[in-house]
């Protein structure tokens, strides 16, 4: 096995990168609330490092700021593990975009290889506890719903509305944290976009975003996982509701891209991109607008990207 090799001119950025992963493990620690918005950026520093220095560089900031990470919350737990997975989460964009991937094998190769990894580390770290998986996502479910229920009772909701709002998000939670993820990978593909494009540096296969297609047979995916829900099988349609969300997501980010077209089209001004795109993240209804777009899109073909192409 070769020694990992460092030139030393980079050691000055690979503890700025360490820095910059450390400060925003803090802000999540110190600032709750900020902290869920910082850490959809934890993933950045990395990313931009192992782009800028290499496989061995990205690896090492990666690894001490786990390392640094253990130290501050005092051993491995789910908050852990997922701080972890995001930093991986940089070293595997990092090697999509070195190859030069399209979007979709990007989002596919990162989201299912960060997870298998965090779903074996999680494996084997239940074999050390001696404590089986089931057993310890079922405790750290009851103590977040805990949490939450004395949340909702200081904002004065009432038992019976805080017990249907805890059961809808155990029927939704895995698809939810997947899109969560989802939209966390795509956000930080867009953000290193615009910090390489201000140094000159193009991502080709990533340049047309808003030229994004969902495979047309996906619409048949969607209209099979919702012929599921009518079946009267529970786990059934536990599957059925938490692919269907995951395949919204899909289906926003195509919507997305719809918009964003025109916007580049007709050269709109920044305030009016702002506006729209604060609107859609503010209103369940423009949320919802936007995924019937991509959506119907694979119909109506709203861009005519086959005229654009000739």
């Amino acid at each position: 096995m070769s020694p990992i090799i460092v030139h030393p001119s980079a050691i000055k950025d690979i503890i700025l990168g360490i820095c910059l992963c450390v400060l925003i493990f803090a802000v999540s620690y110190t600032f709750p609330l900020l902290g869920v918005f910082a850490l959809l950026l934890l993933p950045l520093p990395v990313l931009y490092f192992r782009l800028k220095l290499g496989r061995n560089s990205g690896s090492i900031i990666a690894g001490v700021s786990f390392l640094v990470l253990l130290v501050m919350s005092r051993g491995l737990a789910f908050d852990t593990l997922y701080f972890g997975a995001l930093l991986m989460t940089g070293l595997f964009l990092g090697e999509c975009i070195e190859r030069q991937c399209r979007i979709e094998k990007t989002m596919l190769f990162t989201v299912s290889g960060v997870l298998g990894v965090c779903v074996a580390v999680f494996g084997v770290y239940t074999v050390f506890q001696s404590r089986g998986i089931g057993e310890m996502v079922h405790a750290y479910i009851s103590q977040y719903l805990e949490l939450t229920g004395a949340l909702y009772t200081d904002m004065g909701i009432e038992k019976a509305q805080i017990d249907a709002l805890n059961a809808a998000f155990l029927v939704v939670m895995p698809g939810m944290f997947i899109v969560s993820y989802m939209t966390t990978v795509w956000l930080n593909i867009l953000v290193i976009k615009k910090l390489l494009a201000r140094i000159g540096i193009r991502l080709k296969n990533m340049e047309a975003l808003n030229r994004f297609k969902a495979p047309d047979p996906l619409v048949w995916a969607v209209i099979g996982f919702g012929v599921i829900l009518a079946l009267p099988v529970g786990p059934v349609k536990y599957v059925g509701i938490n692919c269907l969300i995951i395949l919204m997501l899909i289906y926003f980010f195509q919507g997305i891209a719809v918009i964003s077209f025109y916007f580049q089209k007709k050269e709109s001004p920044t305030f009016l991109k702002v506006f729209c795109y604060g609107l859609i993240a503010v209103q369940i209804y423009f949320l919802i607008l936007v995924i019937g777009l991509g959506f119907f899109d694979n119909w109506i073909n709203f861009r005519k990207l086959e005229i654009q192409e000739k």
